[in-house]
C-alpha cells in the first residue's frame, strides 16, 4: 500500500478534525470532501489507497471526539450558540450557521434566505450569519464572528440594532460576546466549541475491495 507523506497526512488529519468537530456534514459527506483534498497531494496513489487514507483520518477524528464528549457538561457553549440562533430565527431575524464559504458570498446570498423566510408568512427584521471559515476558526479555538444587518432598511441604526440584539442574546444564553458598537465591525464571541458527534464511527476499509 502506498502511503501519504507525513505532511500530507498531517493536513488530512487536520481537515478531518475540523470537519468532524464542526459537525455540519455527515460522515459520508466529509469523506468525499477529504478525498477531493487528497487529489492535490503529490504522492501518487491508487484510488483504493487514497480511500483508505481518507477513511483512517475520518475514523481517527470521529473516535477521538466520541471519546472526549463523554466527559462534556450537559450544556456546552455550542448548545448555547444553537439556542441563540434558534431564538433569533423565532423572533424575526434570519439566522444562518456555517453559511456559504466566506463573508462576501454570505452577503450576496443572504437576501435569498430572507425571501424564503418571508415566503413562509414571517416578517424578517434582519439577518445574522457566520460562514464556513468562521466555523473553522471557532473549531480551532479562535472564537466566532457574526455578520449582521437589517432586512429592509439602509439606515445604520437599523443594522446596529440587529447587532445589539445578537450581542444581548449571546449574553443571555451564557456566552461572552465582544463588540465595540461600530457598524463596520463584526460581533465576536469567545466560546469553547464542543459539538457532539452523532453520526457514529465509520469502519476501516480493507486493502482490497473483496
Amino acid at each position: 500500500m502506498t502511503k501519504l507523506k507525513a505532511d500530507e497526512r498531517d493536513d488530512l488529519k487536520m481537515w478531518a478534525r475540523i470537519h468532524v468537530r464542526g459537525g455540519y456534514e455527515e460522515a459520508d459527506e466529509i469523506e468525499e470532501i477529504l478525498y477531493e483534498l487528497t487529489e492535490d497531494f503529490e504522492t501518487p496513489m491508487s484510488e483504493r489507497d487514497r480511500r483508505i487514507e481518507v477513511r483512517n483520518a475520518l475514523i481517527g477524528a470521529a473516535q477521538t471526539l466520541v471519546d472526549e464528549q463523554d466527559s462534556w457538561p450537559v450544556l456546552t457553549d455550542y448548545d448555547r450558540l444553537e439556542l441563540a440562533m434558534d431564538t433569533l430565527e423565532d423572533n424575526g431575524v434570519v439566522a444562518r450557521a456555517n453559511f456559504t464559504c466566506c463573508g462576501n458570498c454570505g452577503a450576496a446570498e443572504i437576501g435569498a434566505e430572507i425571501e424564503d423566510y418571508e415566503a413562509l408568512g414571517q416578517v424578517a427584521r434582519g439577518y445574522v450569519f457566520f460562514h464556513q471559515q468562521d466555523t473553522e476558526s471557532a473549531v480551532e479555538g479562535h472564537g466566532l464572528y457574526f455578520s449582521y444587518g437589517a432586512a429592509h432598511s439602509e439606515h445604520d441604526a437599523a443594522h446596529i440594532a440587529i447587532a445589539q440584539e445578537l450581542f444581548d442574546l449571546l449574553v443571555a444564553v451564557g456566552l461572552k460576546p465582544h463588540w465595540d458598537g461600530k457598524i463596520d465591525h463584526r460581533v465576536g464571541v469567545v466560546l469553547d466549541w464542543k459539538r457532539r458527534w452523532v453520526d457514529g464511527v465509520p469502519t476501516p476499509l480493507k486493502r482490497w475491495s473483496f
